[in-house]
Formats: C-alpha cells, sequence, structure tokens
C-alpha cells in the first residue's frame, strides 16, 4: 500500500495524515506522528475520512435540467448553459455561494471569476455572523485578520479561557491539547452555559445564564481594572481607545452583573486574577451559530488587551474555525466587500493592483451577502452558483426555489442539487495538488494521491475553463501559478509557493521577507501600531424568560454531527454512533435538568414539545446535570429540527452560542 502525506479537511484544525492509496482507491488513513498540530493524533472524524473520498455518493457526470428530470451532458455544454444563463441578468442580480471545504486556489479563482467575468462582488462565503465576526474584531484591533496566537503553544500556557465554545466536538484535537495544558498545571476555565465536556475537565467553571458571556467577560475586565491588576504603562505605550472599553465598567454595578451572570463574586475575582497574575494567558472561542457575536468577541478582545496577554510569547485571543477552510476563504476574498488579505475593495490602490493583474475594471460597489439576499424578499438575486455546501443551506429552499437559474459544483450528491438547472461535478482534494489553512493560520499543500475518474476536473480547471468559454483566458499551466498570483497580490501570502510548502508541515502567514520562515503568533514588537480597543456596545440585554415561555433554549453541535451531516453520513463509524442516538433520541432532543423534567412531569427519552413565539417541534426529553433549571440545549444534528423549527429564529440563531429562544416544554 502506497501512503502519501496530506491534510484532514474535516474541520479547521488541519491535522496531518497519511493517506493509503491501493489501485488508484483511498483505502486508509494514518496520523502524521510529526505534525505540529496533530502530533500524532486523529479525531473519529479523521481517522474514517477515506470512506468520504471512497463513497458512491460522488457526483461523476454534468447534468443538465429544463423543465423536467436531470439529464447527462457533457461538461462542455454544462458550462455553455451555465454562462448563457447567467449573462442574461446584470451583475447585481448574480450571486456565487462558496465553499469553506474548498483549496485556497479554488475559493480565489472563484472570487476572481465572479468579479472579473461576471461583474458581481455577490459573493459570500458563511453569514455575517459566522468568523468573519471574530475576524473583524481581530483586524479592527491588531490588524491581524486571524488567530492571534498557534496551536503548538497551548501546552505551555499558564492559562486558559473557554468561551462559549464546546471544543472537545467541535475541534477534539485542539480540545485535547488544552487537556495537555490543563495536567501540566495550566488553570484551565469554561465560561459556558451548559457543562459541556471541556468544562468537566477544567478547573475552574463559570455556568453563566444564557446570553450573559459578554456580561460575564465586563465582569471579569472591570475586576482587573479596578483591583489594578493591570499594567498601565503597557496600556499607555502600546494601545489606543482604552477610555471608550473603560466607559463600559460604571453602567452596571459589581451586584448587577453576577445578578445577570449567575455567579458569584468570589468566581468572577479568582478568574480574573488568575488570568492577571499569568505569564501566557490564551483564550479560544467559535462565532457564528456555534459561537458568539461579534459584540461578546469584542469584548474577549478587550479583556486580553487589557490584561497585556496579546502579542507575548504563549499568549493568543484565538477563534476557532469549525470547517477546514473557513480562514483560507476569508484569506482569498470570498466576501462582498474584500479582496484576497482582507484587503477592503473600497481601498483604490488595492483594487487598482487587483485590475492590473486581470486586466480588467473591478466591479466598484460592493456586493451583498448571499444569505441576506434569500432572507430578503426584495432581493435583486435571480440567480445563485452555489459550491459545495451543505444540506443545511435547504432551510432557504423557498428562497432558492423562486430563482430563476441556479448551478450546483460540487463533488457529493446533496438535497440542494435537486434545486438546481446545472449540476457540475469536480474532483476531491486528493485528486489534485491544493493548499488549505487552518484556524492557526498554517498554509498547508496535500498532493495528489490518486487521479481523477474519467472527465472529472479540478476546480481550479473548471473555473479556468468556464471564464475561457466567457471569453477571459487565464494561463494557469498547473495550479502553482495559481498561488504564485495569489502571492503577489496578498501581502500575508507574499513568500508562499509550493515548492516552499513541498515536504514540510506549511507555513503561518505573513509569510513575507520580514518573516520567510512564518508567524507563530502576532507579536507586538513587530506590530508597527499601537493596539486598538474595539468599539462594543454598553447596552446590556440579557434575555429572560416569562410566564408564557418560562425556559430559555440553547442550540449547539454534537460530536457525530458534522456539516449538517452531508459529509458525516457518509462515513461508517460517525455514523454509527449518529444513529445510536437517534435510537434513543429518533426525533432528536432536548435537554433538561432532573428538577425541569419532574416539574413539567417527565421522564428521560419520554416525548415533549417544544413550543416558541415562531413554532415548535416534538423531540425527546433528555434528563442531564449538564443545563441549570429554567434553561434548556438542542442539538440541531436532526434535520427536521432545523426545517420545523430554528428556521423561525433565523435572527436569533445570528447570536451564535449566546443566541437563547424563549420556549416552553410540554409533557405530549
Amino acid at each position: 500500500m502506497n501512503q502519501k502525506p496530506g491534510v484532514c479537511t474535516f474541520c479547521g484544525t488541519g491535522c496531518g495524515h497519511f493517506i493509503g492509496v491501493e489501485n488508484n482507491r483511498i483505502a486508509r488513513v494514518y496520523p502524521s506522528q510529526n505534525h505540529p498540530v496533530s502530533k500524532g493524533r486523529l479525531c473519529v472524524r479523521g481517522w474514517n475520512i477515506h470512506e468520504l473520498l471512497d463513497t458512491p455518493d460522488r457526483i461523476k457526470k454534468p447534468l443538465i435540467r429544463s423543465d423536467g428530470p436531470f439529464a447527462e451532458a457533457s461538461c462542455d455544454e454544462a458550462v455553455g448553459r451555465l454562462i448563457d444563463s447567467l449573462k442574461k441578468y446584470p451583475p447585481e442580480s448574480i450571486g456565487f455561494l462558496a465553499s469553506p471545504r474548498s483549496s485556497n486556489e479554488e475559493q480565489y479563482l472563484l472570487m476572481k471569476l465572479a468579479r472579473s467575468v461576471f461583474g458581481t462582488n455577490n459573493i459570500c462565503l458563511d453569514s455575517e455572523s459566522g468568523h468573519r465576526a471574530s475576524l473583524n474584531v481581530l483586524h479592527a484591533g491588531t490588524g491581524m485578520a486571524g488567530m492571534l496566537g498557534s496551536i503548538e503553544e497551548i501546552r505551555g500556557a499558564e492559562f486558559i479561557l473557554v468561551v462559549g465554545i464546546d471544543i472537545t466536538r467541535q475541534n477534539p484535537i485542539i480540545g485535547s491539547e488544552i487537556h495537555m495544558a490543563a495536567r501540566a498545571g495550566a488553570m484551565v476555565v469554561t465560561m459556558d452555559s451548559r457543562r459541556t465536556q471541556i468544562a468537566r475537565l477544567s478547573k475552574k467553571f463559570l455556568q453563566v445564564r444564557p446570553g450573559a458571556n459578554k456580561l460575564a467577560v465586563l465582569a471579569l475586565a472591570k475586576t482587573i481594572y479596578e483591583e489594578n491588576l493591570h499594567d498601565p504603562s503597557f496600556l499607555e505605550a502600546h494601545t489606543e481607545g482604552f477610555e471608550g472599553f473603560r466607559r463600559a465598567f460604571g453602567k452596571l454595578s459589581e451586584n448587577e452583573l453576577y445578578e445577570k451572570t449567575g455567579l458569584k463574586a468570589d468566581e468572577i475575582k479568582t478568574v480574573a486574577r488568575h488570568l492577571a497574575r499569568a505569564k501566557s494567558a490564551m483564550v479560544f472561542f467559535s462565532s457564528g451559530i456555534s459561537g458568539l457575536d461579534e459584540d461578546t468577541i469584542g469584548y474577549i478582545y478587550n479583556l486580553f488587551l487589557l490584561a497585556g496577554k496579546i502579542g507575548k510569547e504563549g499568549c493568543g485571543v484565538n477563534p476557532i474555525a469549525g470547517l477546514n477552510n473557513l480562514q483560507g476563504g476569508y484569506d482569498m476574498g470570498l466576501a462582498p466587500d474584500l479582496l484576497t488579505g482582507f484587503q477592503p475593495l473600497a481601498d483604490a490602490a488595492t483594487a487598482k493592483k487587483f485590475e492590473k493583474e486581470w486586466g480588467t475594471a473591478l466591479p466598484s460597489s460592493p456586493g451583498k451577502p448571499i444569505y441576506r439576499s434569500l432572507a430578503d424578499q426584495a432581493s435583486e438575486l435571480k440567480a445563485l452558483v452555489v459550491v459545495d455546501h451543505d444540506e443545511g443551506i435547504v432551510r432557504y429552499a423557498d428562497a432558492i426555489k423562486k430563482l430563476d437559474f441556479v448551478a450546483y459544483i460540487g463533488a457529493f450528491k446533496n438535497p440542494f442539487a435537486e434545486y438546481a438547472h446545472v449540476v457540475l461535478p469536480i474532483a476531491t482534494y486528493v485528486q489534485e495538488d491544493a493548499t488549505f489553512t487552518n484556524a492557526e493560520r498554517r498554509i498547508q499543500l496535500s498532493t495528489k494521491k490518486i487521479e481523477p475518474e474519467d472527465g472529472l476536473l479540478p476546480g481550479w480547471k473548471l473555473y479556468s475553463m468556464i471564464a475561457a468559454k466567457a471569453g477571459r483566458t487565464w494561463k494557469y499551466a498547473k495550479v502553482s501559478e495559481v498561488m504564485d498570483e495569489i502571492a503577489r497580490l496578498t501581502p500575508a501570502y507574499a513568500g508562499v509557493t509550493h515548492a516552499k510548502l513541498a515536504g514540510g508541515f506549511g507555513l503561518q502567514w505573513p509569510v513575507d521577507d520580514k518573516n520567510p520562515g512564518g508567524t507563530r503568533r502576532f507579536d507586538l514588537a513587530k506590530a508597527g501600531r499601537k493596539l486598538a480597543f474595539y468599539g462594543v456596545s454598553d447596552v446590556f440585554e440579557a434575555p429572560s424568560a416569562d410566564d408564557r415561555f418560562p425556559f430559555l433554549l440553547m442550540v449547539g453541535k454534537a460530536q457525530h454531527f458534522w456539516h449538517q451531516n452531508n459529509l458525516m453520513k457518509k462515513t461508517h463509524i460517525p455514523m454509527r454512533e449518529y444513529n445510536a442516538t437517534l435510537m434513543d433520541y429518533p426525533e432528536g432532543y432536548v435537554e433538561i435538568c432532573p428538577q425541569s423534567a419532574k416539574e413539567i412531569g417527565v421522564r428521560d427519552r419520554w416525548p415533549v414539545r417544544v413550543v416558541s413565539p415562531h413554532g415548535e417541534m416534538r423531540v425527546s426529553a433528555r434528563v442531564s446535570d449538564d443545563v441549570s433549571p429554567n434553561t434548556a440545549y438542542a442539538p440541531y444534528f436532526v434535520q427536521e429540527m432545523i426545517s420545523r423549527f430554528l428556521l423561525g429564529h433565523t435572527e436569533v440563531l445570528r447570536q451564535g452560542e449566546d443566541a437563547t429562544i424563549p420556549v416552553r416544554i410540554e409533557k405530549v
């Protein structure tokens, strides 16, 4: 069996593995013992990724549909239909929904295709409340739109704070690194409304009331400042804008903070003192539906800046990307108002640089996020190209069905493809050379393991073909030349080449003349600027229940449910675990504490009805001490839960893990 090195593409950790190849088929997966991120480990998803790559659910032929069912077509025919259809509409009516699982090269060329060929800035990667929220905060504060620390430094940290993320489920390898740090003596603190696995293993668990993470972070910052645990000289020499943040300290008294968060004074003060006195400290969180909102992230960043725990060895404000190339997608400019490297589209010099490289003018007006357009009944959106997206997009099924034209580009079947007029298959990442950027900004090269099936093109070749047939010839002889172009346009990637990445474990951007070997962490000494406190809101409206809806419902991930299960259901062991859960809770479950179960009159696995102001769903009760009285938790791991219930709470869910939905729970 041939073993070829590669990168796991299930989540944003970017673990190293070896792919076992037999007869042009992916047969097995082995962990890379020397990889600096995974250190010889894989999680349950990574161990079984070979089953995904060898699934019979691959799309292997282009499909075209007019009025009836799909008919197989040639690639030329399908591409021609796509181009002819898109050219019927003005650019502002065309949208591109990119995939966080695509390689950097594919993402870049999709962005280039949308802007330089079809003249639209309506391109987006995920919702505005997703990873973009974290990057907005970090870029505004430091100029670096990415994790400020490094996974390699976790074990050496003296203090680690985990906020609003079930990290051992979302990113198990990073979670295990935090466990290692705890064993080495680190003060690990979890702040969450639910007792997660990482909370059980932490030295301190701050069980905040749902939606009150921001208030708890404010209480920590207020303690550090009022007890003079910060360094005024550091603030004076290296930061700006502190007064704006300090005004928030006087909005609520200590007693109000403790009351609204459900925490005790000694809990807050103990954690704040440990954070302030630690030589090295890190914080981990996520954004979007499985994380925090932008304002809460701003408070976290400000807390660590006040404590002087940014820009130093073993320190970092670290957003965790749930999807494998989510960070890379934003690096590649997959946003309506950004070009590569978080360069603003509105900057004239930046736009001119791209226009010169591409040989064409760029659309100047920022586009609109695709999800916002789909939710807006008055939207101008008429035609949509979707790349390799999960079936969770069916929550917008009604809006998508109303569009005049829909194209789907992807490797695997999913329910969304049924809405398309044109389906174009692409090769998987093991069938091409490609780079991916993980959560810690590590750019890694994954080399070709097997040959594509007859007729299947890798994404970069397909996009080049579409451009050529639309009248724009891109002269790429090989995929490495795409990265060369990215490097010419993107300061953080300026020193990146496929040759430089080959045979190693990747490089963390920025990679440039000053940092030819990459950058492990944000370095205060090299910042060249003062760090800015993020402008946060000083309005605090913690959610509350009432007599009609006495429970606050939280939503989140489950370990054996990933990417809306479009991927996980194609791998045997994760799916076995998922099905085992369904045997106990076939319609999904809502987690309630024993006291609440007694009050409702139900036991574990008994059916209940969850009713909100916007909808209801029937699920099973799961009785657990992980939640407190008058709170409930439901993982969105059963598709019907999304369609039946969560769809009515889109605006609430933008708040991420801080999202709370007032509900009542009734015995059926």
